[in-house]
């Protein structure tokens, strides 16, 4: 009887399945994601959070997130917008069991068309201050901000060359300045630690003593100096800010009294001004109980999206081009339950919700002419996502 040659079909006939996949990613025969394709990194808190997770968008689509650095609570994430000499670095705030929080940095891998990577751990640094809440950081990731709620404080670091870091100021705010809400204003609970838009100063989102902390900010070594402070409406409660592209536009989220308030940023004199206020909810609706919670520019910065809990709907303003006045021009109710963060993602076109108590991520249409939102169109699930980040 004549055999048959050994051929490459014959090899591959006689290789296991699980084997055979792995020879095809081997030699760059995997399915590739489709055109369009970005990678979403989700920051989640509380029950049900295990770390950060990776999922992609298509289309307005998701697909299911999968657990890529498993880390305590990492409520908030930042990622450098620019190439420096700190390497590829992912930010976030994380809550050891300790209760002191912690800024951590893991390995940002690119994205590519092989199986998801682990983010591994660069380091982790304590606070020295309990409730981490929010962290950010300089566009060339050398300076990050951690914003603890629990603690009353601003903690700042510097990140070296291979986004290890170290911590350099921890600033406290005096408790006796707090707010008249005797439920939630008890003390300082710095809510967000944002740098200006000329990267000289730092903001910081007091939601217990109604005011937005100045502080100036040494670029080369991360350390943080009280300058000024702008002083919002009693019982407000900033919560978090938006920055204008053409550096004088500020939009402070008042999670107690869902409004927005919109301030001038003078750069020269390192000044907070108010220019005016707007309600994020319907007219009819008493604020009081009610939680603002954040906001979103649109690509084009002509719209700004505003999310409201408790209410559960999402806000959207037209921005005047001439004064950057707000105008509500649409009010849409959230299915999800807690909506911690929104976002859009890269082409302008759609936005998503974290909803941390219902435990989704929920997809709507933008349409990116008249600013709008459409029924949302997608929802994944996954437990207690807080914050999105593409990258």
């Amino acid at each position: 009887m004549r055999k048959r040659p050994f051929t490459r079909r014959r090899l591959l006939g006689s290789i296991p399945a699980g084997a055979l996949a792995v020879h095809a990613l081997s030699q760059g025969l995997q399915t590739k994601r489709p055109q369009g394709t970005t990678r979403l990194l989700i920051g989640t808190s509380g029950r049900g959070s295990r770390g950060i997770y990776t999922a992609y968008f298509t289309n307005g689509k998701l697909t299911e997130p999968t657990l890529t650095a498993v880390t305590p609570s990492p409520s908030f994430l930042a990622l450098p917008q620019k190439e420096s000499s700190v390497a590829p670095v992912l930010f976030a705030v994380t809550q050891p069991e300790d209760h002191n929080s912690s800024a951590s940095s893991f390995a940002h891998p690119p994205m590519s068309d092989m199986p998801d990577q682990q983010f591994a751990t660069i380091s982790e640094v304590s606070s020295a201050s309990p409730g981490g809440c929010h962290v950010s950081c300089t566009k060339d990731g050398s300076c990050v901000f951690i914003a603890n709620y629990g603690g009353g404080s601003v903690a700042s670091f510097h990140a070296d060359a291979q986004g290890n870091l170290t911590l350099v100021t921890l600033l406290k705010f005096p408790a006796t300045d707090h707010g008249p809400d005797k439920e939630r204003q008890t003390q300082s609970y710095a809510h967000s630690a944002v740098p200006s838009p000329d990267e000289g100063y730092v903001f910081v989102n007091d939601l217990g003593l109604d005011r937005i902390h100045v502080l100036k900010l040494d670029g080369a070594t991360a350390v943080l100096k009280p300058h000024s402070e702008f002083k919002a409406r009693p019982g407000s409660g900033p919560r978090h800010l938006v920055r204008h592209s053409n550096g004088r536009w500020i939009y402070s989220i008042n999670e107690l009294n869902s409004t927005i308030d919109q301030l001038d940023w003078n750069a020269a004199s390192g000044v907070l001004t108010l220019h005016n206020i707007v309600g994020t909810l319907p007219h009819q609706v008493d604020p009081v109980g009610k939680r603002a919670c954040e906001m979103v520019f649109s690509l084009d910065e002509k719209f700004l999206y505003a999310a409201n809990r408790i209410y559960e709907d999402f806000a959207v303003f037209a921005v005047n081009p001439l004064t950057g006045v707000l105008t509500n021009i649409q009010h849409l109710p959230n299915p999800g339950q807690e909506s911690r963060h929104i976002t859009l993602d890269p082409s302008g076109h759609w936005l998503l919700s974290a909803n941390q108590f219902s435990g989704d991520i929920t997809v709507y249409p933008v349409d990116t002419t008249t600013g709008k939102i459409g029924v949302s169109t997608s929802t994944v699930k996954l437990g207690a996502p807080t914050c999105l980040l593409f990258g």
